[in-house]
């Protein structure tokens, strides 16, 4: 048995056969042609892409009726790459030279990898796994080939891949796709994004998977955490296979709980919202029990289209979210561009350090215009159901008083057009870095709540970066130090007369929401599937219970400490209920 660690993907656990998928290996070898076949040759070439044009939109089409059409609108880039003219040219420029169409389109399309292979932004190189998709596409079109895709399959396998393209993950809702493994990729890669919304446990960026396993072998694919077991003796086997039946067992007594309140023992409620990035997961919010959303990821509008989607777009994205959840409340949080995901909205120089660059609230307010679009897409969300907007990444009280003024202007561009609106939308900021921690009783006077990001908050406060293997260990939530941030944000909250949530991953852990309850936090936001299994939790534990163990995590000194005080109070809570 031999263990792999990534980039935990999409959850779940399954078990089966690998089955290695090459879909990136590609050369074409240099090919002359006569000169009086070059014409027939570019004919030759622009039919197959018009053809290839014709698959891709048929393919949205299907996936469109599968899972909605902002997951299918993933396929627009591919059709703009194609009917891109200067791409088109090009390659019949290199035809004209005497070189095969296969040949002449190869090079073309090398030339567009190498430049994204260059680019420094995740987001840019995770786009090359398309790119080679088209040129696959086209290329097998030239041969009169059928273009190999995983919607052949017919047997139940674990499909393991140097990397995987939309088209590819787009036929994976057959069944036949237990779980997907690949050598790069990360959360934001079309593949992840699609892969939660089959509902497919996928482990990421496992470096030399494609080439260490080999058809046939036995895996089991931990979507939650992160780990792949190759040819695993019978006691992982066994071990797995009893937690999926656990989990099986769990979800059916969850499923009970759906529509009953998060309320503790002693009588305290919890808010249960949900996190989200796309519309079609509005209807897995009411099916989990969710009492609304906590955060509404708005980016990856832009990031599937890579451009800013109209006014008409996100407005239609927003209330298609609040006809949903009405009257239940959605909080929509503006562009979370930069860092991590790349911003193509204006020419940039390459930064070294994106985290501590230009993104978030930043790439806003340096470009109002823009930013107005979105506030008035929301504005006029608001008025079919409980909207309201929250800004990530403030770090000063210059930058809050400077969005507010844009949301008043806004507002009255509404009052003057007669658009209705709701007027009380309420108003939030996200604390994610200290020094918003250090100003938040200041910033509490100005909106209507707060929502504490725990993923930044921690990176931005011990200074380590959560991809980097060498100190992704020093990446720990429950860092004496973070508790003390989250606590102090509470407090000057609830000075203030305002709610405070966490939409962090620490909100969909039972031992850490305990102590985050404790702490003073009134509302957790997490991954919908999870919800379930939290509301269960907060309905078997006192409110006072957590009072206690956050005062004594506050005087620990150390994370290790912390995790011993949580890990007393769990097995203490488990003995009661036994």
């Amino acid at each position: 048995m031999s263990e792999y660690t990534g980039i935990p993907g999409s959850p779940g656990i399954a078990i089966g056969q690998a089955y290695i998928y090459d879909n990136e290996n590609i050369w074409i070898e240099e090919r002359r042609i006569a000169p009086e076949m070059v014409e027939p040759e570019k004919v030759r070439f622009r039919e197959a892409v018009g053809k290839v044009i014709q698959d891709i939109r048929e393919l949205k089409s299907k996936l469109e009726y599968k899972v909605g059409r902002e997951h299918a609108s993933i396929f627009d880039p591919h059709i703009m790459l194609l009917e891109d003219p200067q791409l088109l040219d090009e390659t019949c420029r290199v035809i004209e030279e005497g070189k095969s169409a296969e040949y002449a389109f190869f090079r073309t399309a090398r030339k567009i990898i190498k430049a994204y292979k260059r680019a420094d932004d995740e987001y840019l190189r995770e786009r090359i796994g398309d790119i080679t998709d088209i040129l696959r596409r086209v290329y097998t079109k030239l041969l009169g080939k059928e273009h190999a895709s995983l919607a052949s399959i017919e047997h139940p396998v674990i499909v393991v891949a140097q990397n995987l393209t939309p088209s590819d993950t787009a036929n994976m809702h057959s069944g036949k796709i237990q779980a997907f493994v690949t050598d790069f990729g990360g959360r934001t890669s079309h593949a992840t994004i699609l892969a939660r919304a089959f509902n497919i446990p996928a482990v990421l960026s496992v470096k030399t998977a494609s080439r260490e396993i080999f058809t046939g072998d036995t895996l089991i694919v931990d979507g939650t955490r992160g780990r792949v077991y190759v040819n695993p003796d019978l006691a992982t086997v066994e071990r797995y296979r009893e937690e999926q039946e656990r989990m099986e067992r769990n979800l059916r007594s969850l499923r009970k709980l759906k529509d009953f309140p998060a309320v503790t023992r002693d009588g305290s409620r919890v808010g249960l919202l949900a996190n989200i990035e796309f519309p079609e997961e509005a209807k897995a919010c009411i099916e989990n029990g969710a009492e609304g959303i906590g955060l509404y990821r708005s980016e990856f509008h832009y990031l599937m289209h890579d451009r800013l989607p109209s006014e008409e777009e996100m407005c239609a994205a927003y209330r298609a979210v609040a006809d949903i959840m009405a009257p239940r409340p959605i909080v929509i949080r503006t562009f979370d561009l930069g860092g991590d995901k790349i911003s193509s909205l204006a020419p940039q120089e390459p930064e070294k350090n994106p985290y501590l660059g230009w993104r978030a609230i930043r790439v806003s307010l340096s470009m109002k215009d823009l930013f107005k679009i979105q506030l008035r897409a929301i504005a006029r969300a608001s008025a079919a159901g409980n909207v309201s907007v929250m800004f990530p990444m403030v770090s000063s009280l210059d930058e809050l008083n400077e969005t507010l003024l844009i949301i008043e202007e806004v507002k009255d561009e509404f009052r003057r057009e007669g658009r209705p609106f709701d007027p009380r939308m309420r108003v939030g900021v996200m604390i994610e870095v200290p020094a918003a921690v250090m100003i938040a009783d200041t910033l509490a006077k100005k909106v209507d709540f707060f929502s504490i990001g725990t993923n930044d908050l921690i990176q931005y406060s011990v200074a380590v970066d959560r991809a980097n293997d060498k100190i992704a260990a020093l990446f720990e939530p429950l860092h004496p130090g973070i508790l003390r941030l989250i606590k102090m944000t509470a407090d000057a909250a609830h000075a203030n007369g305002i709610t405070v949530s966490v939409c962090g991953e620490m909100s969909g852990d039972p031992a850490t929401a305990l102590l985050l309850l404790g702490l003073g936090v009134d509302d957790l936001s997490m991954i919908p599937s999870f919800i379930p299994v939290i509301k269960r939790f907060v309905r078997s534990v006192r409110m006072e219970d957590a009072k206690l163990l956050a005062e004594q995590a506050l005087r620990s000194g150390t994370a290790s400490e912390v995790k011993d005080i949580i890990r007393e109070e769990i097995n203490s809570l488990n003995h009661l209920h036994e």
